[in-house]
């Protein structure tokens, strides 16, 4: 039997259906903490949108989702096992930090001067995936990590390689963001270098670059899977549409890559701070939702000539190969 950690428990992989892979029901960037006087945190309120939001995934027949908030950004276990209590699906938490820009790298930046922060951290998400986060006995199912645009920095490779060792240590998938798309394929190497197993590494965002078919394959050529994971975002950062998107999957698959892609929208379900009601407002976050995958990708992919089995294996298939 091959299980994996979720908020609720330990789950079979088998049982763990169609997949998204790559959502946040709650999200803070640091420094939203300090400023707490302009806002207030209303746990009932974060629990009735996360649910709400979940209800909608299992109305498109999900049954599971990835919640890659890292440890630095507002991640929030014991909510996270309450909308997974309240819904009954499936929801796996995340042991890691963020991208050095939008991260919280200070801390261990510090204790860098006099300790090894690679086996510190490596120990905090060995710890946080076999025996639980923070005394909640709620275990970590995944480990995330992120790269800078167009750079790896030193404080980064730390956490690469931390995660490296811990997924060594424990068998656990790696879930990456690369910001803007950029460094997919240097993400890849050096997390095989290190020591990561590429059957257990999706490397995120890659259809940042989804008109760059040698980018994806360059980055493919390290045995990775990669995340069309930001379904939605439609010309925020660049050209991007999902119809571009559903193009490159469609090239990849015809290429033999279907078993190492995974659909995803990144969604932000609850902002914490204040309200982020006016984002939602761009033209490009039109149709950022976490339900885009089920009520446009799919049916689009099949028009473009995939079946019901192929979405089954993006969804189910390529998700449980994660774990062996």
């Amino acid at each position: 039997m091959t299980v994996v950690n979720t908020v609720s428990g330990p789950v079979e992989v088998s049982s763990l259906g169609r997949t998204l892979m790559h959502e946040h029901l709650v999200f803070g960037y640091p420094g939203h903490d300090g400023d707490r006087t302009m806002w207030r945190i209303d746990d009932d309120v974060l629990v009735a949108n996360a649910s709400a939001a979940v209800e909608t995934a299992k109305a498109q027949g999900f049954s599971t989702l990835f919640e890659v908030t890292p440890n630095d950004c507002g991640r929030s276990p014991l909510l996270l096992r309450q909308v997974a209590e309240e819904t009954g699906f499936n929801v796996i938490c995340a042991t890691g930090y963020y991208y050095e820009g939008e991260g919280a790298p200070a801390y261990f930046g510090f204790r860098s001067l006099f300790a090894d922060i690679v086996a510190e951290v490596a120990e905090l998400m060995v710890a946080e995936l076999t025996e639980g986060i923070a005394g909640t006995g709620i275990k970590a199912g995944v480990i995330k990590i992120g790269t800078s645009e167009g750079r790896i920095t030193d404080y980064e490779l730390a956490m690469i390689k931390a995660a490296a060792r811990a997924q060594q240590a424990t068998g656990a998938p790696i879930i990456t963001h690369t910001q803007s798309g950029t460094m997919g394929p240097d993400q890849a190497r050096v997390l095989v270098q290190a020591g990561a197993d590429p059957s257990k590494v999706i490397i995120g965002h890659m259809c940042g670059n989804a008109k760059d078919l040698d980018y994806q394959l360059a980055t493919l050529k390290y045995g990775v899977g990669i995340g069309f994971d930001r379904i939605g975002l439609n010309n925020m950062f660049n050209d991007i549409t999902d119809e571009v998107r559903m193009d490159t999957i469609m090239a990849l698959v015809e290429r033999g890559y279907r078993d190492r892609i995974f659909l995803s929208q990144d969604s932000v379900n609850n902002w914490l701070g204040r309200s982020a009601a006016g984002f939602y407002d761009l033209p490009a976050t039109e149709h950022w939702r976490i339900s885009r995958v089920g009520e446009h990708i799919l049916p689009g992919l099949l028009q473009r000539g995939l079946t019901e089995a192929d979405l089954d294996q993006l969804l189910v298939g390529n998700i449980a190969r994660l774990w062996g």
